[in-house]
C-alpha cells in the first residue's frame, strides 16, 4: 500500500487544486486512492465518526440521539478524509498529541508542501462539524457549481397530498411539485490568516489545527445565525416565513405553551429540534414536568439535556440573528425543514503558502439555505 500511495502523491502539483474543482481537495484526494484500490473499511469509518463526536463535545449518552444529516456529514467526512490520513503517515507528518510535528515539517518535501492546503481545509471543516446545532437544523446539504440556486418548495395543503379512491378509469389526482418562485443567493463566509511562515514555523501541528479549527466554528455559528433567520423569517419566496404561535399568557412560559408548540406540527411533521435561549431554557429545565429522577441522573452523568417533548433542545443566546429573539422558541422537523447550498465547500487559497512560506491565507465558503417544507418549522411567541 505504501508504494501505491507514493505513486499517487508523486503526481500530486499545483494543479490539483485545480482538478478537485468543486469539491474539497482532501475528497479529491480520497477519490485518487479510491481509484488505485485503497479504501476505508465500514469499521475504520466508525471508529472516526466516534472520534470525531468525542472532539465535537457531543456526550457519548448522546451518540444515539445525534440528527441522521449530521451523523451522515461526519461519516462523509471521515470517508473524505481517509486519504489525506494515509499521506500524512507515509509523509511521517504526525498532527495530533503531544508528540505532533512542528509545522515546518510540512515544507520539507514537495510532496508535503503540496498537502499542508488540503490539511487546512480539513481542520477547517472539523470545526463546522463540531457545531452541532447547525447539522441539527438541516434536512440535506446540496452541492452546486454557481452562486445562485432555484429550490424546491412544497407548499401543497394537505388534501392535495392524500391518496384519493378512485374508481376503474377514473383520472388520477395529480399533485405538482414546482421551483419555488425565486432564487436563493449563496453568501460568503470566510476570513483570512495572516502570519510569516518564521513566526509559525516552529509552532506545533496539534496548537496551529486547533486554530484552524476555531476558525471552522465561527464560520457554522455564522451560518447557524443565517439558518435561523430563514427559518423565522424566510428565504424570500411567498410564504416562507414562519406563522408563529402565540402564547395564552403574555410573557409567561410554562408547560402549556410548549404542549402548544408541540401540538402546532400537523400530522404527518415532528418536532425533533427546539432553538431557545438561556433564559427560557432555564425555565423549561425547571418545570416540574421535566425534573423526574431520571432526566436529571442522565444530564448530570452524561451532560445530555432532557429533551422536552422528545426534542433536541439547543441552547443559542447570540443576538446576529436578524429574526431570534428573546421571546422566541424555534422548533423544526429537521426531517423536511431546510436545505443548505454550498458551491465548493471550503476553499483555501494562497500561492505563497504552497511555494514558500505561510503568509497570507483565505479561507472561505459560498453558502445559503432555503426552506423545503414551510410546514415544518414552527414558533413559540412569548410575549404574544
Amino acid at each position: 500500500m505504501s508504494e501505491i500511495i507514493k505513486s499517487v502523491l508523486s503526481n500530486i502539483d499545483r494543479g490539483f487544486y485545480k482538478a478537485a474543482k468543486s469539491k474539497a481537495s482532501y475528497a479529491y484526494l480520497s477519490e485518487l486512492m479510491t481509484e488505485k484500490g485503497i479504501v476505508p473499511t465500514q469499521v475504520e469509518i466508525d471508529q472516526t465518526v466516534k472520534r470525531l463526536l468525542v472532539r465535537s463535545g457531543i456526550p457519548v449518552g448522546a451518540f444515539d440521539i445525534i440528527s441522521d444529516s449530521h451523523r451522515d456529514s461526519l461519516t462523509r467526512y471521515a470517508r473524505d478524509t481517509y486519504g489525506l490520513q494515509l499521506a500524512l503517515a507515509n509523509e511521517g507528518i504526525k498532527t495530533k498529541g503531544a508528540s505532533a510535528d512542528k509545522l515546518e515539517k510540512f515544507f520539507a518535501t514537495t510532496s508535503s508542501t503540496v498537502l499542508f492546503p488540503t490539511y487546512v481545509e480539513s481542520q477547517v471543516m472539523l470545526g463546522i462539524l463540531a457545531t452541532p446545532i447547525l447539522a441539527s437544523l438541516i434536512a440535506t446539504e446540496t452541492a452546486i457549481d454557481s452562486h445562485v440556486y432555484e429550490s424546491l418548495a412544497f407548499t401543497d395543503v394537505a388534501v392535495d397530498q392524500q391518496l384519493k379512491k378512485m374508481g376503474e378509469g377514473a383520472s388520477i389526482p395529480t399533485t405538482k411539485i414546482t421551483t419555488a418562485d425565486r432564487t436563493i443567493t449563496l453568501g460568503k463566509y470566510g476570513r483570512m490568516l495572516e502570519a510569516t511562515y518564521e513566526s509559525l514555523r516552529l509552532q506545533r501541528m496539534n496548537v496551529v489545527s486547533l486554530m484552524l479549527q476555531r476558525i471552522g466554528q465561527r464560520i457554522a455559528l455564522d451560518e447557524t445565525n443565517e439558518a435561523i433567520t430563514v427559518l423565522i423569517s424566510g428565504d424570500g419566496n411567498t410564504g416562507s416565513a414562519v406563522v408563529d404561535t402565540n402564547a395564552d399568557s403574555t410573557g409567561v412560559l410554562d408547560y402549556d405553551e410548549l404542549v402548544k408548540l408541540f401540538l402546532a406540527f400537523t400530522d404527518g411533521y415532528n418536532m425533533t429540534t427546539a432553538v431557545v435561549n438561556s433564559t427560557n431554557l432555564r425555565t423549561i429545565l425547571n418545570m416540574a414536568e421535566f425534573k423526574d429522577p431520571m432526566s436529571g441522573f442522565t444530564f448530570q452523568r452524561n451532560g445530555v439535556l432532557p429533551g422536552p417533548m422528545g426534542a433536541s433542545w439547543f441552547r443559542w443566546d447570540s443576538t446576529d440573528s436578524s429574526a431570534f429573539s428573546t421571546d422566541r422558541i424555534l422548533a423544526v422537523d429537521n426531517s423536511m425543514a431546510l436545505e443548505q447550498v454550498t458551491e465548493g465547500g471550503v476553499v483555501t487559497e494562497s500561492d505563497r503558502l504552497i511555494d514558500r512560506q505561510f503568509e497570507r491565507t483565505a479561507i472561505t465558503k459560498w453558502t445559503g439555505f432555503a426552506k423545503m417544507d414551510y410546514s415544518a418549522t414552527q414558533c413559540l411567541d412569548i410575549t404574544t
